[in-house]
């Protein structure tokens, strides 16, 4: 009972001595002080009285062993590992792809200049130094596991002599932010745990470690160094206003995946000690020195500790043999088995079919809504992986590529840019391709819309097209095969 039921309690007693009626009064009014139920504080929820700290603070103490058990849950839950490379496979696929947008004069796509300047990043980004795609999949895996990672950029001479943007880029985890760096700095601005803000609340730098604080086998300095914020792109998504470091996003599941594996753990336990024993051996012989196996002087005495195939044993006179048998996992494996697993494909933004790899009891039309609910929670991680890491790397990009002087066709480090991102093939191509086809003569889509659901690029779509029909016609079978 808290201090507000107490009051209420004491009053009501005191005045129910006089007057029960005034009592229930009073009563009555105190409770309709009280207008939600979520608010009550009585039976199983009076110890329900969580914090309304910021987000910072409550992730303060928590938040490295929230990442360590993440990690833990990825290296060593199959579900886990799997949902992930699953959410990988669909968000990422084969890369993010930026796709520059300069206009001409007459406010036309300059077709030629951003297919150049694609080319320069295409090059750039499969270096064997760079990498980007692979960045690009460790991003979201850090986003899921740690809840946040750092995109830091740096000029790299080595790379202009192959002929590419001198643009070095390199991906940190979060152990690699000075958690130490808190409170207000000399030059008037303020960390927060490693991230430096201005007076507006901008980041100005990031105080990083060298080396990864955990790799033991390197002598490293416990000094951080500051880093300026253009150089560093800080990559999470917060849930509150007052959040400025990130959260894992398995947070809300962490502890049901991990007494699932323990159930598992256990069950797996108990199954390989049930298939250790096959016969159980019965005997009325008291005395007799080891009934359940074993070397004994007298052979009519012996029972074998295994039975080969073909072998015929003689038993003592009165022993009878049972055959072991277990009903183990019993009825109720299956609904737990399932149950949780829905519950944690939920906080994985998946269907319990998908996570699980169960379809058994999955129609065609379940299917296909929970494939295209997936995909839209798939093109928001697409998005925030675009905006946060994609698009500043392409600025970084050009920036670098315009001081190099690479290509004179840039009048500016700045070049507009689109974003093309994986797509997915249709579930049912004939019923698609008709409402494609509807939709497009009702004017509410275009070519290029269709193309980009697809994750294909319509520019290069036409251009393909318009070399086949060149290649048909050059070799006299365009109208054979047009019509």
């Amino acid at each position: 009972m808290n201090l507000y039921e107490g009051w209420t309690s004491f009053v009501a007693q005191c005045v129910g001595a006089i007057s029960p009626q005034m009592a229930t009064n009073w009563v009555k009014s105190r409770m309709q002080l009280s207008a939600y139920t979520a608010a009550t504080s009585r039976g199983p929820n009076a110890g329900w009285r969580p914090t309304n700290r910021s987000a910072d603070n409550l992730s303060r103490h928590e938040h490295a062993l929230i990442v360590s058990r993440a990690r833990d849950l990825v290296r060593n839950s199959t579900h886990v590992s799997g949902a992930l490379e699953r959410i990988a496979n669909n968000v990422i696929y084969t890369g993010i792809k930026p796709q520059a947008a300069r206009l001409t004069a007459d406010g036309e796509l300059d077709h030629g200049f951003n297919r150049k300047l694609e080319q320069h990043f295409k090059d750039w980004a499969e270096a064997d130094e760079v990498g980007f795609d692979d960045i690009q999949r460790l991003i979201l895996n850090h986003l899921w596991q740690d809840g946040e990672c750092l995109l830091r950029f740096y000029p790299d001479p080595d790379l202009m002599k192959q002929g590419l943007a001198p643009l070095g880029v390199e991906l940190l985890e979060c152990d690699h932010l000075d958690s130490s760096v808190d409170g207000l700095r000399e030059n008037g601005n303020f960390a927060i745990r490693g991230v430096e803000y201005n007076r507006k609340g901008h980041p100005v730098a990031y105080h990083l470690f060298s080396e990864h604080p955990g790799d033991m086998r390197r002598l490293m300095s416990r000094e951080s160094v500051r880093v300026p914020a253009v150089w560093v792109r800080h990559i999470f998504k917060p849930g509150r206003a007052s959040q400025h470091r990130g959260i894992s996003w398995m947070a809300p599941v962490i502890m049901e995946m991990r007494d699932f594996s323990e159930f598992q753990d256990s069950h797996r336990i108990v199954a390989r000690l049930m298939a250790a024993f096959g016969f159980f051996v019965e005997t009325p012989y008291s005395e007799l020195n080891n009934p359940l196996g074993g070397e004994t002087d007298d052979d009519d005495g012996f029972i074998p500790d295994y039975v080969e195939p073909g072998q015929v044993v003689t038993l003592p006179y009165g022993t009878k043999v049972h055959e072991a048998q277990f009903s183990h996992p019993g009825a109720t494996y299956e609904p737990y088995v399932k149950t949780s697993l829905r519950g944690s494909s939920t906080g994985f933004g998946m269907s319990y079919e998908a996570f699980s790899n169960d379809y058994s009891d999955a129609s065609y039309s379940s299917a296909r809504s929970s494939s295209l609910e997936e995909r839209r929670g798939y093109r928001v991680q697409q998005v925030l992986t675009g905006r946060k890491a994609v698009i500043p790397t392409w600025r970084m990009f050009c920036h670098m590529l315009w001081l190099s002087n690479l290509e004179p066709a840039m009048t500016g480090p700045r070049v507009p840019v689109g974003i093309q991102y994986p797509g997915w093939p249709w579930v049912d191509p004939t019923k698609d391709a008709n409402a494609a086809e509807k939709m497009l003569g009702m004017g509410c889509t275009t070519r290029r819309k269709i193309c980009a659901e697809r994750g294909e690029d319509y520019d290069e779509v036409v251009e393909e097209l318009a070399r086949e029909n060149a290649d048909l016609k050059n070799r006299g079978l365009l109208g054979a095969n047009n019509g």
